[in-house]
């Protein structure tokens, strides 16, 4: 919590408390779209669905705990056949980091991934659009 310290017309000391905070659907949204830009992975959706980030999709393979300086982050994922699981691990995760310190300063202690499936390239783009 942020102290402001002011002073009123009287030149007196006024103390503010402020607080920024974000709620859970808040980093779960910019995780999502940070997600859109890795390419060979997509979250699970409810019903066995998949996505790529996109922008109104459901984030149920999102998980995330937020606390007042750091956030840990779960995800349920499925690779694209013949993609590098580690790299892409290495590189959404960092996208995660990156995006979630720059929009709300928060600072991520975890991105804990599980992958549940693997489809080939055909399968796994016709899971994501559609």
């Amino acid at each position: 919590m942020a102290n402001d310290i002011q002073k009123d017309f009287n030149n007196e000391e006024i103390e503010h408390r402020s607080v920024l905070t974000f709620g859970e659907q808040v980093i779960e949204k910019i995780v999502e779209v940070a997600l859109d830009g890795v390419d060979g992975v997509a979250v699970v959706r409810s019903g066995g669905g998949a996505f790529g980030g996109r922008i109104g999709k459901s984030t149920d393979g999102i998980n995330v705990e937020v606390g007042e300086k750091e956030v840990a982050v779960d995800l349920r994922l499925i690779l694209e056949f013949g993609k590098n699981a580690k790299e892409i691990y290495t590189n959404l995760k960092a996208t995660i980091e990156d995006q979630v310190m720059s929009m709300t300063g928060l600072k991520v202690v975890e991105v804990n991934a599980r992958v549940e499936d693997v489809l080939n390239s055909e399968e796994f783009r016709a899971r994501i659009e559609g």
